[in-house]
C-alpha cells in the first residue's frame, strides 16, 4: 500500500497513483481542490475557513480536529494515525520541507525519533527540488535518481560509522571527519552506503532551475 501525505500547501505532489491521501490541515484541501477523495484530513485547521473545512469534510472518510494548543505536530498527528492502522504502508510527505525552517527541520528529523523509526525505511519526504530517505543500521545499495544530480548524507548517531562506496566522493568509515556529508555523486547506477548504528538521512538533490516543471 502506498500513501501520500500532503502537509501545508506543496509546491510539488508525485504524478503517480497511490492507495489513499491524507491531508494535514491546509494539505487536506489542497488534495480536495485536486479532486482526491481522503482517506483523513487531520489538523487544527486554523489555516482553512468555516467553508473550506466543510469543503474538506464532505470529501474525507474520516476528519480528526485536533486543538491548536497541543505537544505534537499536525504532521506527527497524521503519522500516529499511519502507524495505528497503516503501519506495512509505504508514505511519499508532500509540503513537509518549504517554508519555516523550524518546521522544515522537525519534520525532517521526524523519522529519527525512536516512535517513528519503524516507518523510517518506508518514508520519503519530497519537494520539487528534494527527496529525503532514511536508511537504518547496514549495508544499502542506493539507485540513481536521475532528476537529482546530487546526494548527500546526514549522520544521526552513527558514531562516524559512515561510509560510502563507488561514488564520486567515497568515504571510508575510519576516515569520517563530519556529521552531514554533501554534494556527493554518482559514478554509476548505484551507490553502496554502510554503517552499522543510528540512522542516515539521505537527501537527495539538484539545482532549483534545474528542476523547474
Amino acid at each position: 500500500m502506498k500513501i501520500l501525505i500532503v502537509a501545508g500547501l506543496p509546491d510539488f505532489i508525485p504524478n503517480e497513483s497511490f492507495d489513499k491521501y491524507i491531508g494535514v490541515d491546509r494539505g487536506s484541501l489542497f488534495l480536495v481542490e485536486k479532486g482526491y477523495q481522503l482517506a483523513l484530513a487531520i489538523g487544527d485547521f486554523d489555516s482553512v475557513s468555516k467553508i473550506e473545512l466543510e469543503k474538506i469534510s464532505v470529501s474525507t472518510d474520516r476528519l480528526i480536529k485536533l486543538p491548536a494548543e497541543k505537544d505534537l505536530t499536525d504532521l506527527e498527528a497524521a503519522l500516529d494515525f499511519v502507524l495505528e492502522y497503516f503501519a506495512d504502508a509505504e508514505i511519499v510527505i508532500a509540503g513537509a520541507l518549504g517554508g519555516r525552517l523550524d518546521h522544515l527541520l522537525t519534520n525532517a528529523y521526524l523519522a529519527t525519533r525512536p516512535k517513528y523509526q519503524a516507518l523510517a525505511p518506508k518514508m520519503t519526504l519530497v519537494d520539487r527540488q528534494n527527496l529525503v530517505t532514511y536508511l537504518l543500521p547496514g549495508q544499502h545499495l542506493l539507485k540513481r535518481k536521475l532528476t537529482y544530480q546530487y546526494v548527500g548524507f546526514v549522520q544521526v548517531e552513527t558514531k562516524d560509522s559512515l561510509a560510502i562506496e563507488e561514488a564520486k566522493y567515497p568515504l571510508k568509515a575510519e576516515d569520517n571527519f563530519s556529521q552531514i556529508y554533501a554534494s556527493n555523486e554518482f559514478i554509476s547506477d548505484q551507490m553502496k552506503v554502510s554503517f552499522n548504528q543510528g540512522m542516515v538521512i539521505v537527501i537527495y538533490s539538484g539545482d532549483s532551475h534545474k528542476n523547474k516543471q
